[in-house]
């Protein structure tokens, strides 16, 4: 661990090192019109015959005369393109959601910028078929040097629908898809290797001995040490390429299974999104929330996600909910609408039905509650209690007791995570006087927003 921890600092000291450069330039000027830029789409690498289920790719093109505008990128993977992308026929498919604003500006100077555009992330093609794709896009922004990414400063009011492209959609055999269910299965359900793994660290284990001794003993020419550093510094940049380029192709893999439709693809999504532990270490959850739409058998879908859901054992998660409200609103063929989505008018699951729908489903975890034991109880509050807002007032109270029955025998971490981010719910001096220990650890928490504790208590 020592030789670890001395490697981290020599090379962050020598990258610190070379980062350092001269001040930003200057803000450009702002373009007055837009007539000097173009946009087209066009079929991405020359691709334009697809099987139903693969992923579909088609690239916006921007072009300016002069120089002055940015063109916002997808700054997130997950989320829908900002662009409305529209398709004829009018049926044979489906709007799954309704297209998004932000993004990170580039610079568009005298080459033209291309931005590819995954149309899976908001359109399911669910019969094969040839369809026309045009794109309306509003992605044009003055550039400013540094505008940070997704800024809304300063958008015009400018949208452009572009050319039509022909696609065709072939039908999937059921064979093949059962057989790519497996592959991509595997491949998603094997971890990339650890950054010091035991063969990494078995590899260079005579180099890092050899730092090791010469930091305890430094050598009176620290040529050869230098050396050695560089040898650590290449394997260790060889071997993050490696763990990189096995995270890129397990995300490929993932994104493939995702927008699969059949029913075994169905099971290993849903399989693949209740194993994701909402805890930032692996993103396959949410490539997977991402390609619901796109099963055929929705009802079986919803079967194993209601499961999960019902399931006493299991902790409910914001994902395994989102999942089962996406499903819901596609089972009525309706576009879902996240809550700071634009929508699409006419085809959209309105805001209401879907917290209506998300405080029933909060009331049913509510009435498991006397069923739970040991920490699954306490994560299970802890998730309804940071859900408060969808909460009725009798189970917020329920939701309350749980956590103050429980507070006790909690860690001092879930404590200060529960109190740091529930404090309204758990001690607002509206409430009745909570029970020990939970009155004390409220008496010494302050209140989110500066007030003490005591200045919060009624005269």
């Amino acid at each position: 661990m020592t030789i670890q921890r001395n490697i981290v600092s020599l090379i962050t000291i020598f990258v610190l090192g070379l980062s350092c450069h001269p001040g930003w330039g200057q803000p450009r000027a702002l373009p007055t019109d837009n007539a000097g830029v173009s946009v087209r789409l066009e079929a991405h690498e020359k691709q334009t015959r697809f099987n139903l289920g693969d992923p579909i790719t088609l690239d916006l093109v921007f072009a300016a005369q002069s120089r002055g505008y940015a063109v916002l990128m997808d700054s997130n993977r997950f989320n829908v393109p900002q662009d409305l992308v529209n398709v004829t026929p009018s049926d044979g498919w489906l709007r799954s959601q309704g297209n998004q604003r932000g993004g990170s500006p580039q610079d568009l100077g005298n080459d033209p910028v291309r931005v590819p555009v995954m149309l899976n992330r908001s359109i399911v093609f669910q019969q094969p078929g040839h369809y026309e794709i045009s794109i309306t896009t509003g992605r044009l922004i003055p550039y400013e040097t540094g505008i940070p990414p997704g800024t809304q400063c300063c958008v015009p009011n400018w949208t452009e629908t572009t050319n039509a492209i022909g696609i065709d959609i072939l039908p999937r055999d059921e064979q093949e898809e059962s057989a790519l269910v497996a592959q991509l299965s595997g491949r998603v359900e094997q971890n990339p290797e650890s950054f010091l793994s035991e063969d990494f660290k078995k590899q260079n284990e005579p180099l890092l001995h050899e730092l090791d001794d010469m930091l305890k003993n430094p050598p009176a020419d620290p040529q050869h040490q230098r050396e050695v550093i560089s040898q650590l510094r290449a394997a260790e940049a060889m071997q993050e390429a490696r763990i990189e380029e096995q995270k890129t192709a397990r995300r490929e893999a993932a994104i493939r299974l995702s927008y699969l439709q059949g029913d075994e693809a169905v099971r290993a999504k849903v399989r693949c999104l209740l194993t994701d532990k909402e805890d930032g270490s692996d993103d396959t959850g949410m490539v997977m929330l991402g390609g619901l739409a796109h099963s055929r058998n929705l009802q079986l879908q919803m079967q194993l996600l209601h499961a999960a859901w019902d399931d006493t054992q299991r902790v409910p998660t914001g994902m395994l909910q989102s999942a089962l409200q996406q499903t819901k609103a596609f089972l009525e063929n309706e576009t879902f609408e996240l809550y700071n989505s634009h929508g699409v008018p006419g085809r959209t699951l309105s805001h209401a039905e879907a917290v209506d729908e998300y405080h029933r489903e909060l009331a049913e975890i509510v009435a498991t509650l006397p069923r739970r034991t040991g920490s699954n109880r306490e994560q299970t509050a802890r998730y309804l209690l940071l859900s408060g807002h969808g909460l009725s007032p009798s189970d917020a109270s329920t939701v309350r007791a749980v956590i103050a029955e429980e507070f006790g025998s909690m860690s001092v971490g879930m404590q200060r995570s529960l109190l740091g981010m529930g404090w309204k719910e758990l001690c607002d001096p509206a409430l009745p006087v909570a029970p020990e220990p939970l009155k004390s650890a409220c008496a010494s928490t302050p209140q989110p927003g500066g007030e003490s504790p005591a200045s919060a208590l009624p005269n």
